[in-house]
């Protein structure tokens, strides 16, 4: 496994758990969760960034 496999599997998790949350009727914790997926996208990305950098 990948890093990369790693922070996209934490984006798609949040996503799911987002959509499961709403679905429960718990709307103001799906959104919280979901917001965590650019955030995990973003950190990923800057980590695989600077890690190609050195």
């Amino acid at each position: 496994m990948s890093p990369r496999d790693l922070y996209i599997g934490g984006t798609l998790a949040s996503i799911a758990i987002s959509l499961g949350l709403f679905a429960r009727g718990r709307r103001n914790e799906a959104i919280f969760v979901g917001l965590w997926a650019p955030t995990v996208l973003q950190l990923g990305e800057a980590l695989l960034a600077r890690s190609r950098e050195s």
